[in-house]
């Protein structure tokens, strides 16, 4: 009985001592020249990734964290410098199968084009599927939501005097407000739809039933759409169950944009849960560093500004 003992306790010991020398010689970090300026440093293990390192494609992309077996898995960071668009990509967040897998926030800059977007939440195979995020762009900031079962969308725009867009803000001046809600066990969605005229779009106004259509974009499948591009009538259209039913011309008698501005504003309150997140996400692009856009410009969105809707 002491030798069957003494035998196990040597394989046990034997197997330890394998294993504790398979984990310090994986724990060495070295250098791996792969291909077409493809270059590692970091840790391996049977001549691939893993562990700890940092992957370089060439001067403009990186990639510094967590390899399993040859991919990106765990935790890390993400740097593309598209020379050619000079559009900045970084990812920070879980992989998984050498893609964005799990939680992260994504960060896109162009600073030639005045454009940021920072979408932070969960990501499947690189496609963002639920959380916050931000876009600014030429002239607007939209700001949108989603987590599978709620959508929402609403945009203010950015003027280039920083005071005004403090006030505008500060009086809840929106330009479009989306929000859809899941019907529960349906693929259907109650919400609506707003949108105020803004240079040579139109104003619009729908309620009702929505469904996912094209690119996932919802479209109105029971309920009411109206439409006004200026003039002396406005489109009114009647939906059910995704058949448009009737569509007639109203008579505009200087309401419909009045009518709007105060559907949106007794709506707001669907937007009180997730002002917060919006505005951290805000203040990350005030802190944007000059290399992405924030130099030599007055725009608002490189100010600080609160969101506050009352």
């Amino acid at each position: 009985m002491r030798k069957k003992y003494l035998s196990f306790m040597t394989v046990a010991l034997l197997f330890l001592l394998f294993a504790h020398e398979e984990i310090r010689a994986s724990s060495q970090k070295m250098n791996l020249t792969i291909s077409n300026g493809v270059t590692y440093y970091g840790e391996l293990k049977n001549n691939k990734p893993h562990g700890k390192g940092t992957m370089r494609w060439g001067p403009y992309k990186v990639y510094s964290g967590d390899w399993y077996n040859g991919q990106r898995s765990g935790f890390g960071k993400y740097i593309s410098d598209r020379v050619s668009d000079h559009t900045i990509i970084v990812y920070e967040g879980e992989w998984k199968n050498d893609r964005p897998n799990g939680s992260g926030i994504r960060k896109e800059s162009n600073p030639e084009l005045e454009f940021y977007s920072i979408s932070k939440g969960l990501f499947q195979d690189d496609v963002f599927t639920s959380g916050h995020s931000i876009v600014q762009s030429i002239g607007e900031i939209w700001f949108e939501y989603q987590n599978g079962n709620t959508y929402l969308e609403f945009s203010v725009m950015d003027n280039e005097d920083a005071a005004v867009m403090h006030s505008e803000l500060a009086d809840g001046t929106i330009e479009i407000l989306k929000y859809y809600k899941r019907i529960k066990s349906t693929p259907d969605f109650k919400g609506f739809e707003y949108a105020r005229s803004v240079e040579d779009f139109g104003s619009s106004s729908s309620e009702g039933i929505y469904r996912p259509g094209d690119y996932d974009l919802m479209e109105i499948y029971t309920g009411v759409h109206q439409y006004y591009a200026g003039g002396k009538y406005y489109r009114a259209e009647n939906y059910k169950s995704g058949k448009l039913l009737s569509a007639k011309d109203v008579l505009e008698k200087g309401q419909f944009d009045a009518s709007l501005q105060k559907k949106i504003k007794d709506h707001k309150h669907v937007l009180l849960p997730y002002l917060s997140e919006f505005s951290t996400l805000l203040k990350e692009i005030e802190n944007v560093p000059e290399s992405t856009g924030c130099r030599n410009t007055s725009t608002s969105i490189c100010g600080s500004f609160p969101i506050k809707f009352e």
